[in-house]
């Protein structure tokens, strides 16, 4: 008889498995159907267990969308690099100018929906500013050299013992006493600023903890979601410098030796004067201001002129770059970082199972250009 109650109950147990998985009850003791919720049988006032798709649920949602995490990191960097940008455009423009180009390469994993239809455009003109800031200098006043007085030869005093000497109180008048005027940063010391925030950047973000993807710095958690076509765009969106001119496509120019001023070439002039030609004959009486040498009217006084081939920037194209500043496109991946996969020949399967060398995508890196689409010239 005990035998026989067992096995009623064992078939009763495997009548109830099934509907106790779609999340009914069936008291295992009784075999009546528990009520909705219940934890103990209404019948025999048995245990019951738990429904399992009522285990499962809580399970199933804590499960996170891949697409909706890699999105908001993202985008986290994305806004994070553009508000560092913002915050170096005034005391570190060359540290700004990178942070621009990190955020606008970043940009290239997000859709259009998630941004601003607005941002990219503010990113690109936030680069230009800063590009243009770095580019300005001053240029020393060649009347006054750089004092910003006027100056005066009180050797028609002395007979040139004083010679010229800068008047306190009386203001240049080329320069309105300001000793300079706006002009343009020599090659040389332009070059140097872009090679100084790039390495002021990536001593900030190796601090804070970021990873390297190319010449992009990005957050190791959004690192390690990339494929290798979005390691590709993070990379490619990243310009590659010119070796010659880093970015700025200037270099010195030869004809002022980067000065921006040549010496005066007008006939007869030494030192921006003329020598008067004096007459034989009867004695020429002169007065105290009269001079017996005047300015040269090509240079006026100075002894120099700008540069007839930069203009008096100081710097003309580079001839590398042609002017772009950039390295020169891969040929082999025509600046897409990618090439066909050598192992599974782009079908992304080997032997039936995904290829290991590209993760099943087909492609990989470029060997050239290690996926950033361009060569240092």
């Amino acid at each position: 008889m005990r035998r026989i109650l067992l096995i009623v109950l064992a078939v009763m147990v495997l009548f109830a498995f099934p509907l106790w998985a779609q999340g009914l009850v069936i008291c295992p003791a009784c075999g009546h159907e528990a009520a909705p919720g219940a934890e103990v049988c209404g019948h025999c006032q048995a245990k019951l267990p738990k429904p399992v798709a009522e285990r499962a649920a809580p399970a199933a949602a804590a499960e996170p969308d891949k697409d909706a995490v890699f999105v908001a990191l993202a985008k986290a960097a994305v806004e994070s690099s553009a508000e560092q940008a913002r915050e170096q455009e005034e005391r570190a423009p060359e540290v700004a100018l990178h942070y621009y180009m990190n955020a606008v390469a970043l940009t290239r994993l997000l859709p259009e929906w998630s941004l601003r239809p607005d941002f990219g455009e503010e990113l690109l003109k936030g680069r230009g500013l800063v590009m243009r800031a770095l580019a300005r200098g001053r240029d020393r006043c060649r009347r006054c050299g750089g004092s910003g007085r006027y100056q005066m030869n009180l050797g028609k005093v002395d007979g040139g013992k004083s010679g010229v000497r800068s008047a306190s109180g009386v203001a240049c008048p080329d320069c309105k006493g300001a000793g300079w005027f706006a002009g343009y940063r020599p090659a040389d010391e332009f070059k140097a600023a872009v090679l100084r925030g790039r390495e002021g950047f990536e001593r900030s973000r190796m601090v804070a903890g970021d990873v390297r993807v190319g010449r992009a710095f990005m957050p190791a958690a959004l690192e390690a979601l990339l494929s290798v076509r979005q390691r590709a765009l993070v990379m490619t969106g990243v310009p590659v410098p010119c070796a010659a001119c880093q970015l700025t496509g200037r270099q010195p120019c030869r004809a002022c030796r980067g000065t921006g001023w040549v010496k005066c070439d007008y006939p007869g002039c030494r030192q921006g004067m003329l020598q008067a030609e004096r007459k034989t004959g009867a004695r020429q009486e002169r007065r105290l201001n009269d001079d017996l040498e005047r300015r040269c009217p090509e240079c006026g006084g100075l002894g120099e002129v700008k540069c007839g081939v930069c203009l008096g920037s100081k710097s003309v194209v580079c001839e590398k770059c042609g002017g772009s500043g950039l390295g020169a496109r891969c040929q082999r991946c025509t600046g897409s970082g990618l090439m066909t996969c050598s192992k599974c020949r782009g079908s992304g399967a080997v032997k039936g199972a995904p290829c290991a060398e590209c993760k099943g995508e087909g492609v990989t890196l470029c060997t050239t250009c290690r996926g950033e689409g361009a060569l240092a010239r």
